[in-house]
């Protein structure tokens, strides 16, 4: 299976393309910018397309919705003065691959940037948020800045675990709260990021022993279109409480 495209938008200051050039070799730490592409020196596997687009006013209100009030007023007004906006876009499907385009995206806001918002599943990052995440290179953390929960109508589902090529979860209002909906999908989706089990059609899972069992049915992902930067390949896995 070939693996998800991860797209990452990160808007600057940056005047021009010759300005954000020269940022990038000054700030970066090892990166160049050439043609449409940045690479780290010295490392062949961190090569990644970005693309540029000019400034666009929906940006700041985008970055304001998906993060979920961790933008600051400050921070949304030196957004809505963005010059250019960048699109950085590599392979996801585990881990490892992730990180190195965090690690890209970091030398983006070391050399300006304003925040990261993932367009692959909807959720922003403040610099403040994103350093931390960087710096502590902790799966938790790298979990929180990619995946979101999306309420619908009758259910709550998860939104980014395909950057990790891991299927998304779903779990039903008539069967569980708000609350506890979050708690359980955030926990079953870091143990299987984490501990990588061996997943099957009607095996269980709960939270502990005193807690309320799940049967995990594997679907295929219907929320979104397959051309949609939300849509999971890998399936979603559903959470059918266990009577």
């Amino acid at each position: 299976m070939e693996s998800s495209k991860v797209v990452l938008c990160i808007p600057g200051l940056w005047k021009n393309r010759s300005e954000l050039i020269e940022a990038i070799v000054r700030k970066s730490e090892g990166y160049m910018f050439a043609g449409n592409y940045i690479s780290k020196l010295g490392d062949p596997s961190m090569f990644f397309e970005v693309d540029i687009y000019e400034h666009d006013e929906r940006v700041a209100e985008a970055f304001e919705i998906a993060g979920y009030n961790s933008f600051t007023e400050e921070d949304l007004d030196f957004i809505r003065k963005h010059s250019l906006t960048l699109y950085l876009i590599g392979d996801g499907g585990s881990i490892e691959k992730i990180r190195k385009l965090v690690d890209a995206a970091n030398a983006l806001v070391k050399s300006g940037g304003l925040g990261v918002k993932v367009e692959s599943s909807g959720t922003a990052n403040t610099i403040e948020n994103w350093n931390r995440m960087y710096h502590t290179d902790d799966a938790v953390e790298l979990f929180q800045a990619f995946v979101t929960v999306i309420e619908e109508d009758d259910f709550y589902y998860t939104c980014g675990m395909h950057c990790f090529g891991l299927p998304d979860v779903i779990t039903f209002k008539d069967q569980i709260t708000p609350q506890y909906a979050q708690e359980l999908m955030n926990v079953f989706c870091l143990y299987n990021l984490i501990e990588k089990p061996s997943l099957t059609d009607y095996s269980t899972f709960s939270l502990d022993e005193n807690n309320p069992h799940f049967i995990l049915q594997h679907t295929e992902c219907r929320h979104f279109a397959e051309d949609e930067l939300f849509y999971n390949q890998y399936g979603i896995w559903a959470l059918v409480k266990k009577e």
